[in-house]
């Protein structure tokens, strides 16, 4: 996470990366890049506040050892990250409304499996939210396009931009990469599970 100055919006920006989630009752922008990730932004209107998380996988490859993550990078843990850091700030879950980003295909099919990520993901975020009772108010997710999601937490509103597919490139390449460093996690994990 990166917390600055600016100068546009007059207004400190947070920008969260791929695991991470940032929630608040001041008035902020908070901001991050989707490829195959999700955002899901939570929002208390009565209360004031809201937040943002960014993941890529909806949950553990491994089911029976989810409770052992740690990490915002799987949507299961990171949807209660945010619920539970909204609560803490004075946020009441019957009041919450959903607005969901992401869920591009722009991995395509270099990097295996991953080709069903972003479909994961969005099937992922709307059940949860159904399963929660959290209205969905917005969303722009699917598609071959990466975006850059800018949510402006004092009314709840969203700046949305599409990145053409000439400059999704970076985006890929950091996914990919991403999703490489999840999987070896996994594997290292299994390793140290089966030789103790």
């Amino acid at each position: 996470m990166n917390i600055s100055y600016n100068t546009r919006f007059r207004l400190e920006l947070v920008t969260i990366f791929p695991g991470e989630f940032h929630a608040t009752g001041q008035e902020r922008v908070i901001y991050t890049l989707l490829g195959s990730c999700i955002a899901v932004v939570l929002y208390d209107p009565v209360k004031k506040v809201g937040g943002m998380n960014h993941f890529m996988l909806p949950d553990t490859i491994d089911k029976e050892r989810f409770y052992l993550s740690k990490s915002g990078k799987y949507g299961m843990y990171a949807m209660e990250l945010l619920i539970n850091e909204l609560i803490k700030l004075g946020g009441v879950k019957k009041n919450f409304q959903a607005k969901v980003f992401g869920g591009g295909s722009v991995l395509g099919s270099k990097v295996g499996h991953v080709s069903k990520v972003p479909e994961n993901n969005i099937r992922f975020a709307l059940a949860y939210l159904e399963e929660e009772k959290i209205p969905l108010i917005a969303s722009n997710i699917g598609g071959n396009e990466a975006r850059k999601v800018y949510f402006f937490t004092k009314e709840s509103r969203i700046l949305l931009k599409r990145i053409a597919r000439s400059e999704v490139a970076p985006i890929a390449s950091e996914e990919s990469a991403y999703f490489n460093k999840i999987r070896t996690e996994k594997e290292v994990k299994k390793e140290q599970l089966t030789f103790f």
